[in-house]
């Protein structure tokens, strides 16, 4: 097996896992939201997520220099996807409903082959044009067979289009990060761009931290974020910047579309939630979506 073979299986493999990561973290950030102000829950997670993600750095990779036109070019992607990005996904995930959440987020993979077509001008394949759409319907198949009502309007709409926003602010981040991870690796590339959205996120938090009452949260209310940080921000997007790397934007964010499949599944251990024949349909569908866009 040649190196680049080597390579892409071990993306993959790595995408599986932040599918795993991101798919769990998902119920984890909505039961931390009911203890915590949405801007001290992101605040916690990102000022953790950065320290980790540093650590590693400092004991494992060099520096690269950076020009101080790529500054600017790192500035923007970690604003868009760490500051950006983040509003939308929380306030979105808190406003809606999980099911419209769900399938809104999973349609990132659509833009990011249309976003990527555009700006580096890569054609996009029937084949995985096709898979996606095949992954996409499953998954509307998931939810529906849940017996949810895909509510799209009244107290909702500003969740779904925040929802939305978000699929389309990570399928512009996938992109972005091509071309940089061609002189910056991917620690270094998610040092910077989480780094930038610690510091982003915190400012907003400040005035709710100087008046919060710390003796009224229970204290896993704070390990929970310290935990989502840690596993969906620091390690996830080292994992993701990898596959971005050796598979490229549009073979990556295919594997999007897997989340809500795990979720699924976990709420079904997890939750003893009832599984019906349309949301296992769903589920076969979405992964062979996904199997036949990544080719």
């Amino acid at each position: 097996m040649t190196k680049k073979n080597n390579n892409e299986t071990k993306a993959e493999a790595l995408l599986l896992v932040v599918v795993l990561i991101w798919a769990l973290n998902a119920p984890l950030a909505k039961y931390g939201l009911s203890g915590l102000n949405v801007w001290i829950f992101n605040s916690i997670r990102f000022v953790c997520g950065a320290i980790v993600l540093s650590a590693v750095f400092l004991r494992r990779s060099e520096w690269a220099r950076v020009t101080s036109n790529d500054w600017m070019r790192l500035v923007r992607l970690g604003i868009i996807a760490n500051v950006v990005y983040q509003f939308a996904y929380i306030w979105g995930l808190k406003l809606t409903t999980a099911g419209n959440s769900a399938v809104l987020l999973s349609t990132s993979p659509l833009w990011t082959a249309v976003i990527n077509a555009k700006l580096n001008k890569e054609p996009i394949p029937r084949q995985a044009l096709a898979g996606m759409i095949v992954s996409f319907i499953g998954i509307i198949l998931i939810i529906v067979g849940s017996g949810k009502k895909l509510e799209f309007g009244s107290q909702a709409l500003w969740g779904d289009l925040l929802s939305l926003g978000a699929a389309v602010l990570w399928a512009f981040n996938t992109t972005l990060q091509k071309p940089l991870l061609s002189k910056f690796s991917a620690m270094q590339l998610s040092v910077i761009s989480i780094s930038v959205g610690a510091i982003g996120l915190s400012i907003p938090a400040i005035p709710n931290l100087l008046t919060l009452d710390f003796a009224t949260i229970d204290s896993k209310f704070w390990v929970i974020p310290i935990l989502s940080g840690t596993l969906s921000i620091a390690i996830a997007n080292v994992f993701w910047s990898y596959g971005v790397k050796h598979l490229g934007p549009r073979r990556t964010g295919v594997f999007n579309n897997l989340v809500p499949v795990i979720a699924f599944v976990a709420s079904y251990f997890a939750l003893n939630e009832d599984v019906f024949v349309i949301q296992a349909v769903g589920a076969a569908i979405t992964v062979g979506g996904v199997w036949v866009a990544r080719r």
